[in-house]
């Protein structure tokens, strides 16, 4: 999973939005540590589960987001953009995000669990430029 969220790295940049999907265990933060490390980011990476947002500095800014307390509001997007990021001036990572593609052209990022340690992560997005993901 790391290897995967490495060579994803280089491809990303300021304004992208990746929401992360999967079952409490998957690997949802895990690989996102993976993606950070790469990113150039130094400091331990821990789920925003309670503070729901985690900025971080590597080659671009980085906001983590635990969405997952915001899906049993009313409103789980009006919720989320109550949490005012600039969607456009960092590299946007939401963990439990299906919900919030608000720009149409996220990279979704499906972890499944398989036997053991297997993990399969699945990679989809509307933008013409996911569709050509170096993987």
């Amino acid at each position: 999973m790391i290897d995967c969220a490495s060579t994803i790295s280089s491809q990303l940049r300021v304004g992208d939005l990746l929401l992360l999907e999967g079952p409490l265990g998957a690997g949802k933060t895990f690989f996102t540590q993976g993606l950070l490390k790469a990113l150039g980011v130094d400091v331990e990476v821990t789920s925003p589960t309670f503070v729901m947002v985690k900025s971080y500095q590597g080659r671009m800014p980085i906001n983590h987001i635990d969405a997952y307390r915001l899906l049993d509001l009313a409103n789980p997007v009006q919720a989320f953009d109550e949490l005012d990021i600039d969607l456009e001036s960092s590299l946007i990572i939401v963990e439990w995000g299906a919900a919030f593609d608000l720009t149409g052209e996220a990279l979704h990022i499906t972890i499944e669990i398989g036997e053991g340690e297997l993990r399969t992560i699945t990679f989809s997005g509307t933008d013409s430029r996911w569709g050509q993901l170096q993987l």
